[in-house]
C-alpha cells in the first residue's frame, strides 16, 4: 500500500539535512583528497635542466630539506653521480677525473673531490632573496640552485635535477638561471598549500569568536542584570585561547606579521573591549539595584 503523501513529505524534512551534511562532508574530504595527491605529485616529479641526454656528465641531485624563512636560507642535500668516462667502472660515485664544481651556495660556493675517491653527499645551504617574513602567510622567495663543474680544469656538461623535500614550503620552477652561474634553475618558494589553508583557517576563526564574543557582550548588557559572571568567564577564556592559536600557527610567524595585523591583534582587541563593556556595564546595574534597595520606603498611611 503506498505511503501517504503527508508521511512522504515528514520522512523528507526529517531526512534531508542529514542527507545534506553528509554529502558535503564527502565532497570536502574528496577535494581535500584531491588537493593532497596533487601536491605530493608535484613534489616526485621534480623539476630537471641541464644536458640529460649527454653520455659523459654529471648528474647532480638536490634534494630541498627546510626553508628557513627567518635566517632566509634553504637547506639541501646535494647527491652528486658521475656518467659515462667521468665514472670509476663498477663504481657508483667515484670519479675517474678531478672535480671541481663551483655552486650558488652562499657557504660553500666550491666544492672539491679528487679522483678514485668516493663522492659523499653534501649539505649546502641556498640563500632565500626577495621576501620577508613578516608578510606570513603571504611570504614568497626565490633562490637560485645552480652548478658549474669541471674535470681536470675543463669544462663537464651537467644535469641537474630539484626534488621538493620541504613539507613546509613548496618550490616551483622559475625559469634558467644565467649562463655566468652555471647549470641550473631559479626557484620560486613559498608555503606550501596545507600551510596557507590552515593560516587562512585560523584567521577566519579568529574573527568568528571575536564577532561571537561582541554578540554576547551586547546581549549580556542588554538585560543588564548586574555583573554575568558566566559571560565573562567564557569571553576571558576565549581571549586565552585566541593566544594559544596564535602560538600554534604552522612555521613560527613573527609577531607583527601580515598575519596578526589580519586577524589576531583586531581579534583580541575586540574581545578583550567585550569584557570592558560587559563589566561597566554589570557595575551600574549593580550599583543602580544597591541603590533601591538602600532606599527608605514610604510611610504608610493610616
Amino acid at each position: 500500500m503506498p505511503r501517504p503523501p503527508s508521511s512522504l513529505r515528514r520522512t523528507v524534512r526529517h531526512w534531508w539535512f542529514p542527507a545534506v551534511a553528509a554529502l558535503l562532508i564527502a565532497g570536502l574530504c574528496a577535494a581535500g583528497a584531491v588537493l593532497y595527491v596533487n601536491e605530493r605529485d608535484h613534489r616526485e616529479q621534480g623539476m630537471q635542466t641541464g644536458s640529460e641526454q649527454t653520455p659523459d656528465r654529471l648528474d647532480v641531485k638536490v634534494h630541498l630539506l627546510h626553508s628557513d624563512a627567518a635566517t632566509q636560507s634553504v637547506t639541501a642535500w646535494v647527491d652528486i653521480d658521475p656518467k659515462g668516462s667521468l665514472r670509476q667502472p663498477g663504481e657508483r660515485d667515484m670519479p675517474t677525473k678531478d672535480l671541481t664544481i663551483e655552486t650558488s651556495s652562499g657557504e660553500r660556493p666550491v666544492l672539491h673531490y679528487p679522483a678514485h675517491q668516493p663522492i659523499r653527499t653534501e649539505t649546502l645551504a641556498f640563500h632565500l632573496q626577495k621576501g620577508t617574513i613578516s608578510d606570513y602567510p603571504f611570504d614568497r622567495y626565490i633562490t637560485y640552485v645552480a652548478f658549474d663543474p669541471t674535470a681536470d680544469g675543463k669544462d663537464v656538461p651537467v644535469s641537474v635535477r630539484v626534488l621538493d623535500k620541504d613539507p613546509f614550503f613548496v618550490a616551483h620552477k622559475d625559469r634558467l638561471v644565467a649562463k655566468e652561474l652555471g647549470t641550473g634553475l631559479r626557484l620560486s618558494i613559498r608555503r606550501s598549500r596545507s600551510n596557507f589553508l590552515l593560516a587562512w583557517f585560523m584567521m577566519i576563526v579568529m574573527w568568528l569568536m571575536a564577532l561571537a564574543v561582541l554578540v554576547g557582550a551586547r546581549l549580556a548588557a542588554w538585560y543588564r542584570r548586574g555583573m554575568a559572571w558566566a559571560a565573562l568567564s567564557w569571553m576571558a577564556a576565549t581571549l586565552f585561547a585566541l593566544v594559544a592559536l596564535r602560538k600554534a600557527a604552522p612555521g613560527d610567524p613573527p609577531i607583527g606579521s601580515a598575519f596578526d595585523y589580519a586577524a589576531f591583534f583586531w581579534a583580541n582587541l575586540i574581545i578583550a573591549a567585550s569584557v570592558v563593556y560587559v563589566v561597566v556595564v554589570g557595575f551600574e546595574a549593580e550599583r543602580a539595584k544597591l541603590l533601591k534597595d538602600r532606599r527608605p520606603s514610604a510611610p504608610r498611611r493610616g
